[in-house]
């Protein structure tokens, strides 16, 4: 199965015949629409890790295949240890239980939470997992060119914003962009006086709690 061609676990109604969709096609269209905005990667699996669904995020992750991968259709890892782990977080789910698993990888951690969800379908009970992913710390989303535009900050003044928010110093940035470090005070200067935020700390912190959209920047479509 292509991780970019997942299709919403709730399976629509045919359409009107005047063209118009029916509501349950409609209501499952907006909620794939919903999902796919959310930052963290999303995805529904039945008790043995059969995928039924993943937002954009996960069919990103699952895409690069860094930490999480798509063996067929069923959910696996790059790691054996890893593997063992999530087949013991899907026995927990079982019985109702919630739990995090850790999912090693050289450049970066994957944090998975296990969310056991029991769906009454007709005459018969589904029983799923919503498995919800980490953050990746390179993702800049929507959220943040939003603000940079609302608060009317340069696209330097943001680029220094970002990596505030991915924890770096002042040091650091300048390292990395090869400027001076009175160039990036300077625009921490700035940034606090257009946002209104006493301190860089209180400022992030501000950011941190702000709703994280998807980039719009989507990966291409297979044919």
């Amino acid at each position: 199965m292509n991780p970019m061609s997942f299709q919403p676990f709730v399976q629509p109604a045919a359409d009107r015949e005047d063209g118009v969709p029916a509501p349950d096609a409609l209501q499952a269209v907006l909620l794939s629409r919903v999902l796919d905005e959310i930052d963290h990667g999303l995805i529904l699996v039945d008790l043995t890790g059969r995928i039924l669904h993943a937002n954009y995020a996960a069919r990103r992750e699952l895409a690069t295949g860094r930490a999480l991968v798509n063996a067929d259709g069923m959910l696996g890892t790059r790691e054996a240890s890893a593997q063992a782990r999530i087949q013991r977080a899907l026995k927990d789910a079982e019985s109702d239980c919630r739990s995090i698993v850790e999912v090693d990888h050289p450049s970066e951690p994957l944090s998975l939470a296990f969310i056991p969800m029991a769906v009454l379908h007709g005459s018969r009970s589904i029983d799923t997992v919503l498995i919800m992913c980490s953050r990746r710390a390179g993702c800049e989303t929507v959220t943040m060119q939003m603000f940079a535009r609302a608060k009317r900050l340069t696209p330097a003044e943001q680029a220094v914003l970002s990596q505030l928010c991915a924890g770096r110093r002042a040091e650091q940035i300048a390292g990395l962009q090869g400027v001076c470090l009175s160039t990036v005070r300077t625009h921490i200067k700035n940034v606090r006086q257009k946002t209104g935020r006493s301190s860089i700390r209180e400022l992030v912190h501000h950011v941190s709690r702000m709703p994280q959209i998807v980039s719009a920047l989507r990966l291409v479509q297979p044919d």
